[in-house]
């Protein structure tokens, strides 16, 4: 009898899957990106469950039909034989998957399919199934799609990945499955069967290590399960089974070859060795504490294969790339005529290696696409100038380039007390990045790259930025952050990048401010507009200063400084507490100043207060959940100015301003008020080159405008 099956895989695996089950027996009818289906005796099923490195599920789909509401889903499921499956006494879940547009619920789903095996058990004999959802000894899947149900009955109850030897950890463990996959990829099988070694330098838990010695002592991972839900199916032949698992441990063989695993953390070394005690393989392999720039080649020939940290934020990349420079060299040095695969998740990490990768896969680490370089260590493949202090000839203008302006710039923001201020904003345009000072920290926020720049130039200079900023700066690289600036849209402008909560003080004239350089993907001060902010700290005291989308109000803080009152409007209660902080560093009185949560414009339009200065700095685009409609600043800005203009004492300023490079005043508001394009005039030294950085107005009633 053969049997229908589904087996699931990790994401990207699906071929080197089907070759897998392909070998084990498996007619393979359909490859999805989900994984492979086919037929198989009972024979091919057990192989399946006890021998498959790669798969996640072995699924024995049961049935199929018509499921586009509650009535017929639950007559599939009643009509269905399930004592052909498993008897009464057992217990079962239910995983449900999908969706239609009556069985909108996956809790509904499941429970509509239960009921249906529910019920057909209470016809047979009146007797009925128990459910639990912990530690189901039969799992059933229902996957509902265009109205129709597919389902299966899981003949292990979890994922194969499991082995069953992993009992603890590192950070960021790589899934069994995955690690035989990337051993697969290497070529390990082949290069295990010629006698090569084994060395993973940063082992952790030592995954790969022992997948890597199980699959050279041809130990089938399914050995070590006897908790398997294909004992509780009504066909499982237990004798067979058991026949097939006695066969499994007779191939079994020694192993004369070194398997190395290497960590500098020596408290993972130990979780290593346990888990390749329960594992069964503690013999054949060895595990040490050992740093990076220790390691060396324990054999003359063999495979280096590692999953290095690589982080998911931008801004790790900066902090990695010498341990990937390192891990080059290293292997340039100590592997010669060995092979190498190296897993990251950044490209640039990719190249920081310095060598030329024979072969590339995508591999998905879970939801995070990687790639797995495969690299021939020998002569040949020669270290890149990226890898030595000799830079190629357009780095070397970079580099040049950047070393000009921080010379020049380092000494007038001393002169200034100005701790923060921007470097180079893409002044080459094959280097479009902006970089900015923060004190003794950097922030690299790269622009986009055209789609007309092929992916590989576009990595190759991130990895030339990320080397040369730090050494013209003279700084660590964990104190270079890197973001990635694009055009923002909506809910976008102020996107959190994560929860790192660092922050620290900067100085700005007489003001000091709070930054936060990691969480956001601005920082809380917008330096291109100092000039402005610092002419406000020369208003008369006493003068009403109203701050519309007032941000973080380093503009109101320069203003209290000088005595002004102010008003501070915004949305964002996040950045208003934010605010409150700011003047608390400048130990100004909070009694004296106002900080009011709600938008802008629908403020202004009710506002009866008068004001004496007014700077209105909107973002160009915003689409924010509290509000009730968009705001495009071209569209809007008349409005805007109008609803600010009646807030304004007869003979009070305006100051209006937009970074929207493209932006056009409207010729209404030129003719209707008295208007000053002061653009020029509020770019400071440090963005003398980028002049349409933003678009400032000062604006006054005609009859008070000064000549």
């Amino acid at each position: 009898m053969n049997y229908s099956l589904f087996i699931s895989c990790p994401r990207g695996l699906e071929y080197l899957l089907e070759e897998e089950v392909k070998s084990l027996g498996l007619v393979v009818t359909r490859v999805s990106p989900q994984g492979v289906y086919g037929e198989a005796n009972i024979l091919t099923v057990y192989k399946l469950c006890l021998w498959s490195r790669i798969a996640n599920r072995v699924q024995l789909i049961l049935f199929s039909g018509y499921a586009g509401n509650e009535q017929s889903l639950h007559q599939l499921c009643t009509q269905f034989h399930w004592q052909t499956v498993f008897s009464h006494d057992k217990t079962i879940a239910i995983e449900f998957h999908g969706a239609s547009e009556h069985i909108r619920n996956t809790m509904f789903g499941a429970q509509v399919v239960k009921d249906g095996i529910v019920d057909h058990f209470r016809r047979l004999d009146r007797t009925r199934p128990t459910v639990d959802k912990e530690k189901p000894q039969i799992l059933i899947h229902a996957y509902l799609k265009n109205d129709v149900v597919t389902v299966s009955f899981d003949l292990t109850g979890y994922s194969l990945h499991q082995r069953g030897y992993r009992q603890k950890a590192g950070a960021a463990p790589i899934k069994e499955n995955v690690a035989a996959a990337l051993l697969m990829r290497a070529k390990w099988p082949e290069l295990a069967a010629k006698g090569y070694a084994l060395h993973d330098p940063f082992c952790g838990a030592g995954t790969l290590v022992i997948e890597a010695a199980m699959m050279a002592a041809h130990i089938a991972p399914g050995l070590l399960r006897q908790d398997q839900s294909l004992q509780y199916w009504a066909q499982h032949q237990s004798s067979l089974w058991e026949k097939l698992r006695v066969d499994a441990l007779q191939h079994v063989k020694s192993l004369p070859l070194t398997l190395l695993g290497t960590d500098a953390d020596h408290k993972i070394i130990a979780i290593a060795r346990a888990n390749a005690e329960r594992a069964g393989v503690a013999p054949l392999v060895h595990f040490k504490p050992q740093a990076l720039n220790e390691v060396k080649a324990p054999a003359t020939r063999g495979l280096v294969i590692c999953n290095p940290p690589y982080g998911e934020r931008l801004s790790d990349v900066t902090h990695l790339v010498p341990l990937y420079q390192q891990l080059g060299k290293i292997l340039h040095a100590q592997y010669q005529g060995w092979q190498a695969a190296v897993l990251t998740s950044n490209p640039v990490l990719g190249k920081a290696l310095g060598l030329r990768a024979s072969k590339q896969y995508t591999i998905y680490n879970g939801a995070l696409e990687c790639k797995l370089y495969c690299l021939d260590i020998h002569a040949t493949n020669e270290l890149k100038g990226s890898m030595s202090n000799n830079l190629s000839e357009s780095a070397q203008m970079f580099f040049n380039r950047l070393e000009k302006n921080y010379r020049h710039l380092q000494k007038w923001a001393k002169n200034n007390h100005i701790s923060c201020y921007r470097v180079y904003d893409a002044d080459l345009p094959e280097y479009a990045y902006a970089i900015d000072i923060y004190n003794d920290y950097v922030v690299l926020q790269e622009y986009a790259a055209p789609s007309s720049i092929p992916t590989h130039k576009a990595e190759k200079r991130s990895l030339e930025v990320m080397q040369v900023t730090p050494r013209v700066l003279g700084l660590e690289p964990d104190k270079l952050v890197v973001k990635q600036r694009k055009q923002q849209k909506g809910s976008e402008q102020y996107q959190k990048l994560g929860q790192s909560r660092k922050t620290m003080i900067v100085t700005e004239g007489p003001a000091k401010l709070k930054v936060n350089l990691y969480d956001y993907l601005d920082t809380g001060l917008f330096l291109d507009h100092r000039l402005m902010r610092l002419s406000f700290g020369k208003l008369k005291p006493g003068t009403r200063f109203l701050n519309c989308f007032c941000y973080t109000a380093s503009a109101s803080v320069h203003a209290a400084l000088a005595g002004a009152l102010t008003t501070n409007v915004d949305l964002s209660n996040t950045y208003l507490h934010w605010a409150e902080e700011n003047f608390k560093l400048n130990h100004l009185d909070l009694s004296k100043h106002q900080f009011v949560q709600d938008d802008c414009r629908e403020w202004m339009r009710v506002a009866r207060d008068r004001f004496d200065v007014i700077f209105l700095d909107p973002p160009s685009f915003s689409n924010s959940k509290r509000m009730t409609d968009t705001l495009d600043i071209q569209r809007d800005h008349v409005s805007l100015v109008n609803s600010a203009m009646r807030l304004l004492n007869p003979n009070g300023v305006l100051y209006f301003s937009t970074n929207l490079r493209q932006f056009k005043l409207d010729a209404q508001i030129k003719e209707k008020y008295s208007v000053h394009d002061i653009s020029a005039q509020t770019i400071d030294q440090d963005f003398k080159r980028n002049q349409k950085i933003h678009h400032c107005f000062k604006i006054m009633m005609p009859q008070f405008a000064s000549t």
